[in-house]
């Protein structure tokens, strides 16, 4: 591969235009993130991580997604980037800090690249000690998560709501939707040096699109920080499109479990997707659509790799099965507007229907009755 312009060494933020401020900003709390700052125009949200914001939105009149912030280790990489792209290196806000660029992919969506950004204090959180069947770690001393049986309580008419959240500890990796696969896993790297951890290969026997991570190196990156997801023609609406936002949880799967029961007996939001564990990354995950019909994951206990650790080619028909969970709807990675999401779901085939045929493909292409 040819020698990238830069590389980034971690994702750092979202950022969103919204129409509803304060909606989103009860969503991101019950999700499990913390205010920074709220205003009429603008809100940003960290995580139990040192990122000093991992959410940022501003009012617009349109629910519109801006960019994906990356964070890279060398103020030169800045310059290149800057000098590639034909823009201005500027400097960051007042949370931030560091410097910036910004520009798009070949599919118009945002990009922001930080260098020099602020760092804040990690909160300190009680991580669970676990007990399996062949270690035991936790000896005289009972499982609580947060005041346990107590964060249960009742409805006068009845309904059960759980009050923790999951505590979200930073963001992981975006997905996003485009018109061509590979033209993009290469612009990746040879823009932002991001490398190939797992090539989806469609019914056709082509790339369909790819996980991808930052190359640190000898230094663990997440198995992906991009999910690039090529859409059919027909499919031209969404090309160019955020897909999902994965943010990774502090305590495991207890955290998890208790975001799930937070989101749902709320019963303010829309359940996308999980609970199960993913086939690419391996991460336990369970997905939620914000007010504004875009999608976030609550996802832990993904692969890391190395950059020595070379691509694998994965049939789609194994990656939508995943190791255990049900099969998505066909509304999963698909900005929908909530009035529209119940529609697309009733109209597009269900990715159910599509598994079917693109394994019977799958065999077909391998001589396999």
């Amino acid at each position: 591969m040819t020698q990238p312009i830069a590389k980034v060494s971690d994702i750092i933020f979202i950022r969103f235009q919204l129409r509803n401020l304060e909606a989103q900003a009860a969503y991101l709390e019950d999700f499990g993130m913390t205010p920074v700052h709220k205003s009429d125009d603008t809100i940003f949200y960290r995580g139990t991580g040192t990122d000093a914001y991992i959410y940022a939105a501003e009012k617009g009149d349109t629910d519109t997604f801006i960019a994906a912030a990356y964070e890279t280790d060398s103020l030169e990489a800045l310059q290149a980037l800057a000098a590639s792209q034909g823009v201005e290196i500027e400097d960051g806000d007042a949370f931030m800090g560091g410097k910036k660029v910004r520009f798009k992919d070949p599919d118009g969506l945002g990009i922001e690249v930080y260098h020099g950004v602020n760092k804040v204090d990690a909160v300190d959180e009680n991580v669970p000690v676990l007990n399996s069947g062949k270690q035991k770690n936790r000896l005289n001393e009972t499982q609580r998560f947060g005041d346990g049986a107590a964060e249960w309580s009742m409805d006068d008419d009845g309904t059960m709501r759980y009050a923790l959240p999951s505590s979200v500890m930073r963001l992981g990796h975006t997905a996003i939707n485009v018109k061509d696969g590979p033209a993009s896993i290469q612009w990746y790297h040879d823009v932002l040096g991001m490398i190939v951890s797992d090539n989806i290969i469609g019914p056709d026997g082509n790339v369909g699109g790819a996980f991808i991570r930052c190359d640190n190196g000898a230094i663990p990156s997440d198995h992906h920080t991009l999910n690039v997801v090529a859409l059919p023609p027909e499919a031209e609406p969404f090309h160019g499109t955020f897909g999902h936002a994965g943010f990774e949880v502090e305590k495991s799967l207890d955290d998890l479990m208790a975001g799930h029961f937070h989101m749902k007996t709320t019963g303010k939001y829309v359940h996308e997707w999980g609970i199960g564990r993913h086939l690419l990354g391996s991460q336990l995950y369970d997905y939620w659509r914000d007010p504004a019909g875009f999608i976030l994951e609550h996802w832990t206990d993904g692969d890391l790799l190395t950059a020595d650790q070379a691509p694998q080619d994965v049939s789609i028909v194994d990656v939508i099965k995943g190791q255990y969970g049900p099969i998505p709807y066909s509304s999963f990675n698909m900005p929908l507007p909530m009035q529209a999401l119940d529609e697309f779901r009733q109209t597009v085939p269900g990715l159910t229907e599509m598994l079917i045929t693109a394994e019977q493909t799958d065999k077909d292409n391998k001589g396999v009755s």
